[in-house]
């Protein structure tokens, strides 16, 4: 984010801290604030994960994440389009267990579509993320919702900072 932006943020926001987390639409400038401790963590739980449905997932991953902006898609803004399809249902079909990996994913300011998958798997509604509309949270966009979803799914998993 430019500096007249963060000031601009600043102005009307004073309370949100724009260097924690830089997020724009399309994941520029994008800095984590995962510790080195989290992303050890994270890596270690996916790492559990047996090697089948790692690469089951991996592929099934990447087939559906290029339909994201194919056909129809490419002018859709609601993220919510993209659970429909074989690649999406195929993913559904390895179940919670893939979450590890899922939320490893989601670290990643360019996956932030699949919070959609995230929503569907996510056995516990404590652990699905959503922010209010007078959430200052909110402006971080749903790379920052992303970010806190995995925020809480480690703390979930007792993670301390």
């Amino acid at each position: 984010m430019a500096p007249a932006e963060k000031r601009r943020f600043r102005r009307y926001f004073p309370n949100l801290n724009v260097d924690a987390a830089v997020v724009t639409s399309d994941g520029e400038n994008y800095e984590s604030d995962l510790t080195a401790k989290e992303r050890s963590t994270l890596k270690s739980i996916a790492a559990e994960v047996d090697a089948r449905t790692k690469q089951a997932f991996q592929s099934v991953f990447a087939a559906w994440k290029k339909t994201w902006f194919e056909g129809g898609l490419a002018i859709g803004s609601d993220p919510h389009t993209r659970t429909v399809g074989r690649e999406f249902d195929a993913l559904v079909a390895l179940g919670p267990k893939i979450l590890p990996l899922l939320v490893e994913r989601l670290t990643e300011p360019d996956n932030f579509l699949a919070l959609q998958l995230y929503d569907t798997l996510q056995p516990s509604p404590k652990l699905i993320v959503q922010f209010e509309p007078d959430d200052e949270r909110i402006l971080s966009g749903k790379q920052g919702r992303a970010q806190e979803v995995v925020k809480q799914w480690l703390a979930s998993h007792q993670v301390a900072a």
